[in-house]
């Protein structure tokens, strides 16, 4: 009997620590931005020299579901910039999408919430594209 209870608790252990690590985990994704015309004979710079941006999920009610991002730029950007995120499905349809135009200026590291027009099951996400157009001169 004692050996029955040894090798049950090793096994309830690693349970519980595989449903505590996925119950922590947050779906965050950091994109590398590329500018428009880059190994292209011209180049258009992305809106204040920015490098790298993070997305991290904003769940609906149902956590199945995604109702839009909190995305945040390695950089400044400027008040007027508009910040555009689709998301596609496997078969590259747009299955949600959203923008919002910066009404102050945005400092590195800090992160706007921009919401879908609907909600979208988890499932069916499978890429996110994050577009920013810099203000009208």
């Amino acid at each position: 009997m004692v050996v029955v209870k040894r090798s049950v608790v090793p096994l309830a252990l690693a349970l519980v620590l595989a449903i505590v690590g996925a119950a922590l985990a947050v779906p965050t994704f950091t994109l590398h931005v590329q500018n428009i015309g880059e190994g292209g004979p011209q180049q258009i710079t992305v809106p204040g020299g920015v490098a790298n941006a993070n997305v991290n999920w904003v769940l609906d009610s149902n956590p199945d579901y995604v109702k839009g991002v909190k995305v945040s730029f390695d950089q400044d950007l400027s008040s007027g910039t508009t910040i555009y995120v689709k998301v596609y499905n496997s078969s590259g349809t747009v299955i949600a999408q959203g923008s919002q135009t910066l009404s102050s200026d945005l400092s590195a590291g800090s992160s706007i919430e921009i919401d879908f027009s609907s909600s979208v099951e988890i499932g069916n996400m499978d890429q996110v594209a994050v577009v920013l157009v810099g203000p009208q001169q």
